[in-house]
């Protein structure tokens, strides 16, 4: 165990999310090597906690100043930045090393104001990125040396099954799945419009549904599943009940309305199981969904009537699709192994052991 002064900055579940909870994976990693002294920035209720946080913070940074001491510190995609480098700026004062971990888009498919500030000041800082796309946006538009940018893919800490999980029966219906918030960003009810369309002119589908239903969309999507009748609705999924809520898939639809989409954990776990994916491109998600796996459709706008081009094929060519189940599968441990293996490396890195 390393005696190192490792210093972690960022929001914990809950609530659970993409953000937070790939912030606890990687806690987990570096805790299985170093002692880590957390700093957990979800807002919790308690009155000044981001102050009482700040104090402590300093102190930790005075107290491993002069050590070597190392700050990692998952980017926030808006304004927080700034917050964020309140942080970052007293443990540079001190001589830590700096790794920031990028999880949004927000800031590299617009360039803001706060974004050249923050990462003008990080600069020489080590940047983890989600994709080779991630990078080199943040290269060129933030003047980021290559150098100082390294590519691990969320895919690295997922679980590993020992098989796929997926569920290879044939079925009457082809099973068409939803996995994510159920809000108007996410395309929930662009899911909803694509079955309805596909049984309207008679396609043999179902769907099924998971997620928690954002609040101020209820009643609209109560009444939207009321409209079709062949999507079953079942919830907010987690651990194993998600993995039986992939296992009876066939495919993952993630028609993601939500334009700073990074790199949704949804679709490596769906590929894990076994699933292919019809999303649309947005974030990493174009080096993820290759056409081995799944097609990506580029217009909003045409994505029922591109999606019901996909489902055809697929209803009419039950090989293809097992095909591009076992794809998904193999997809998913290649990159796994591949990125488990640069998150090893950064650790190392993390820990003064150099990185090749």
């Amino acid at each position: 165990m390393s005696t190192l002064s490792i210093l972690f900055v960022g929001p914990l579940p809950p609530p659970v999310h993409g953000f937070s909870e790939i912030n606890r994976q990687m806690l987990t990693v570096l805790q299985a090597s170093a002692t880590v002294k957390v700093f957990d920035l979800t807002p919790r209720g308690a009155r000044f906690h981001l102050a009482k946080l700040w104090i402590q913070f300093v102190g930790a940074v005075f107290s491993g100043r002069g050590r070597g001491g190392v700050l990692y510190l998952p980017l926030s995609g808006g304004l927080r930045q700034f917050v964020d480098a309140c942080f970052a700026s007293i443990a540079l004062l001190c001589g830590f090393r700096v790794f920031i971990h990028h999880h949004s888009f927000a800031y590299l498919n617009h360039q803001t104001f706060y974004a050249r500030v923050v990462l003008g000041l990080l600069r020489k800082s080590i940047h983890i990125v989600l994709c080779d796309r991630m990078a080199e946006m943040l290269a060129t538009q933030y003047a980021i040396s290559s150098c100082n940018i390294r590519v691990i893919s969320n895919a690295a800490f997922l679980s590993e099954n020992e098989k796929p999980i997926q569920n290879m029966q044939c079925k009457d219906n082809l099973v068409l799945g939803f996995l994510s918030n159920i809000t108007v960003a996410k395309g929930c009810f662009d899911f909803i419009d694509l079955l309805k369309e596909a049984k309207s002119q008679g396609l043999a589908v179902v769907g099924m549904m998971a997620g928690p239903i954002q609040v101020e969309i209820k009643s609209a999507f109560d009444e939207a599943l009321r409209g079709v009748g062949c999507i079953t609705y079942v919830g907010p999924v987690y651990g194993e009940e998600k993995n039986n809520f992939l296992s009876q898939l066939d495919v993952l639809v993630f028609p993601t309305r939500y334009a700073n989409e990074a790199e949704p954990v949804t679709i490596w776990e769906s590929m894990q199981a076994g699933v292919p994916v019809i999303s649309l491109s947005r974030g990493c998600i174009s080096g993820m969904v290759t056409k081995e796996v799944g097609w990506l459709i580029q217009d909003t706008e045409s994505f029922v009537e591109s999606g019901l081009e996909k489902i055809r094929y697929l209803l009419s060519n039950e090989s293809a699709l097992q095909v591009m189940k076992s794809a998904a599968r193999t997809k998913f441990v290649k990159s796994k192994s591949r990125y488990l293996n640069t998150l090893k490396k950064l650790v190392a890195e993390i820990l003064r052991y150099g990185y090749e």
